[in-house]
């Protein structure tokens, strides 16, 4: 039996729907992001049952979530969203002890720059604007092909799961920031005309986190909240976030930058 957090869910769904109308620069990321989530909830029901469920509890017709629908199928891989609102298998959960702080002044200039080009205050991620202002970059070369990403505003720590007597859940706090910086990695993938195939099976990811973030949150958590994201039950630019897949990363806080954000560097690694 599924156990679904209907009521977050339907919120959701509205949520990015809204967003869309309003929001034009991000209105094909949101559209991504709630086609797959339309896509995935529409499998739990029959035919009938599903034009009834979308009358009751949608705010958009059966014809406008046939487009998200057809939007969510042209994206390159698919990602299983439902996961957020599902009952939490608390084995699941791994150790991600292979995380280690370095400390890096290679990337403080991409850093600097990267200062320059986020041009609007990205202090929280409650107000959806802030996605509208860094282009991701894409490098390739004989040896070695890397991914660059930003996501504005402070990181929200990854959360254990709460349980309570309908289910175990993640914490709404964590979920949207997941779906916000979720739509946002949507969005600067979509920019890059990138000739790897979606997930990535293997990689070294460097993350730097700069700006004023909770001081006080562990760093694992803070990079755990950002792998999330980026794998299958995330915005699935990365297969999964065990070692197999990870076999090295890199984790920085730089608080001397003005704009608080997180900088994500994948490199892709050969699988031999």
């Amino acid at each position: 039996m599924v156990l679904i957090n209907w009521q977050d869910l339907i919120k959701d769904i509205n949520f990015k729907y809204q967003q869309c109308q309003i929001h034009s620069k991000n209105s094909l990321a949101y559209a991504y992001s709630l086609g797959q989530l339309l896509l995935e909830t529409q499998s739990l029901f029959s035919p009938t049952e599903w034009q009834s469920w979308l009358q009751n509890n949608c705010h958009f017709s059966e014809d406008c979530a046939e487009t998200y629908l057809q939007i969510a199928q042209s994206w390159p891989s698919f990602r299983k969203q439902l996961d957020m609102y599902r009952k939490v298998d608390l084995s699941a959960i791994e150790d991600k002890s292979q995380m280690q702080f370095v400390a890096s002044e290679s990337r403080d200039n991409l850093l600097e720059e990267l200062e320059t080009e986020v041009n609007k205050d990205t202090s929280s991620l409650n107000n959806v604007e802030v996605f509208t202002t860094f282009h991701p970059k894409y490098e390739e070369s004989e040896n070695y092909t890397t991914i660059h990403l930003y996501i504005p505003g402070k990181v929200v720590p990854k959360a254990r799961p709460r349980v309570t007597a309908n289910g175990t859940y993640l914490p709404s706090g964590y979920r949207t920031w997941r779906n916000q910086a979720e739509v946002e990695i949507y969005r600067q993938v979509s920019e890059l005309n990138l000739e790897v195939s979606l997930p990535i099976q293997k990689a070294a990811i460097s993350i730097s986190f700069c700006g004023k973030h909770r001081t006080n949150s562990d760093l694992d958590n803070l990079a755990g909240a950002c792998l999330d994201a980026l794998t299958l039950n995330g915005a699935g630019v990365l297969q999964d976030d065990r070692l197999s897949c990870i076999p090295k990363l890199n984790i920085e806080y730089i608080p001397h930058i003005k704009k608080t954000g997180v900088w994500i560097e994948i490199e892709i690694l050969s699988r031999k």
